[in-house]
């Protein structure tokens, strides 16, 4: 019998699962790798052909392998010699992509005898469950039929932030994902733009303007006004938080960093090091939290945590602040009320966070870099939009990612645990919170590949022989 496994997205997280499922199956095996991309392995993150758009964390941490740490320092130092690349280099997030393609290359030709690798340049659209099967329906038309499936979606496109006229959001002046333009689609040079949202994907839409030597203003809002904080190198601190004396209340949990970073700065350590230090127990600690605090942390530190969690490197932190200094960039905490859109710009009416005074700015576009995970059941996507609609998933309590187990399986609406559909990555935000960067993904991909043909061998195992 030979295993099949649909695996639907090519970015870091599909890519991860079906490399370790290439090493790891000592059984016949089919793994078809669905993504709509011509190229595999960059998904949103590393498809950016910009020199400016940089990895968020140094080369020297960003192994697709746990048990290698070294893995791409040594990839890059091979690949590109003349670059001097240390442990510590902020390297373009388009080498990243040119790596995963390679190892997946390198694990595909390396794989057992009928163990085989199909990339599949379509998209899934529907998936129908049979009895002891799944059939994957792409958009050509074409069916296929698995035993198991992993969505490996990564962030979907955020959604439109409320405001008293959503018609504005059907104009030519509003790009509703930052990401889904290469490129700014810029009117000129020198007009004023918009960006809602102050985080990581804002950077980011900074980085490309300057590269096309923007020269106008650029406003960003979001409702606390955070940009992220820099990378420094440090020196570990140790962890400091056991599970039998877990915070139960988003209060402790914060009181505890605190009294912890103070402890810390007194013996010459950097606050970065504490963040970094709750790090491999950030999801037992969020579970820890019942769903009310849980909650409670998202209203009240979530944005306070991303900045300074989710950190940018020194150069893209330094750029931005010379920016901020020469004023061609002005961030403001609130919220949007309103667009009204004129011939030649859009006024934007804000209530300012911390006096409440309406705030009007004239722009002549506006551009959505806010967070892309939220309440699924609200997004267009059309394999998402199928498998609410068949009954195969369902969102978790928070609205944060859709409702899974610890192993990536999917719970259905009846509170059925899926030994079919599994997922990981952002998907499992609800269950995990900490779960979009490259040191999680690439455990949970490991885990989940080993999972899967686990399975598949305990079901082969009692199945009589023909």
């Amino acid at each position: 019998m030979t295993q099949a496994i649909a695996i639907i997205g090519g970015g870091f997280s599909g890519v991860m699962v079906t490399i370790h499922l290439l090493q790891k199956a000592i059984h016949p095996l089919k793994i078809y790798l669905i993504e709509r991309q011509p190229q595999f392995g960059e998904g949103i993150a590393y498809r950016t052909p910009s020199d400016q758009h940089l990895l968020n964390v140094p080369a020297g941490k960003m192994s697709a392998f746990a048990d290698q740490p070294e893995h791409f320092l040594h990839w890059l130092n091979l690949r590109y010699p003349e670059q001097l690349i240390t442990s510590e280099t902020f390297v373009s997030r388009k080498f990243y992509g040119e790596y995963l393609r390679s190892i997946l290359q390198n694990a595909e030709q390396k794989a057992r005898i009928g163990v085989c690798l199909y990339r599949v340049q379509d998209e899934a659209i529907a998936i129908h469950p049979t009895s002891n099967q799944l059939t994957i329906i792409l958009k050509s038309g074409e069916p296929l039929h698995v035993d198991q499936s992993v969505l490996a979606i990564g962030n979907l496109p955020p959604t439109n932030p409320p405001i008293y006229n959503p018609s504005f959001y059907q104009s030519s002046r509003y790009l509703p994902w930052a990401w889904s333009e290469l490129k700014p689609p810029l009117r000129s040079l020198t007009d004023p733009i918009l960006l809602i949202g102050t985080g990581l994907t804002a950077i980011d839409v900074i980085a490309s303007l300057k590269e096309q030597e923007y020269q106008g203003k650029i406003y960003l809002v979001s409702r606390h006004g955070l940009l992220p904080q820099s990378h420094e190198k440090i020196e570990p601190f140790p962890p400091f938080l056991t599970p039998e004396f877990f915070p139960k209340t988003t209060r402790e949990l914060v009181s505890r960093i605190r009294e912890e970073i103070k402890i810390a700065t007194e013996k010459g350590y950097n606050w970065r090091a504490v963040i970094d230090a709750l790090r491999g127990d950030t999801p037992l600690i969020w579970n820890h939290l019942s769903p009310q605090e849980q909650s409670r942390f998202l209203r009240h530190v979530q944005a306070y945590w991303d900045v300074c969690r989710h950190r940018v490197s020194p150069l893209i932190y330094q750029e931005i602040q010379d920016l901020l200094n020469q004023q061609q960039v002005m961030v403001y905490a609130g919220r949007i009320l309103q667009f009204s859109e004129n011939p030649d710009s859009v006024e934007v009416l804000i209530r300012q966070r911390h006096n409440q005074e309406l705030l009007s700015l004239k722009v002549s576009f506006v551009i959505n870099c806010t967070s892309s995970w939220g309440d699924y059941q609200k997004l267009q996507h059309p394999l998402i939009v199928n498998l609410f609609q068949v009954g195969l998933i369902r969102s978790d309590p928070l609205n944060l990612g859709l409702d899974v187990v610890k192993n990536g399986a999917l719970i259905d609406q009846e509170g059925t645990i899926s030994q079919q559909l599994y997922t990981l990555g952002s998907p499992c935000k609800g269950c995990r919170w900490e779960t979009t960067a490259v040191r999680e993904i690439r455990e949970q991909a490991e885990d989940l590949a080993t999972e899967l043909l686990n399975l598949y061998q305990k079901i082969t195992a009692v199945v009589p022989a023909s």
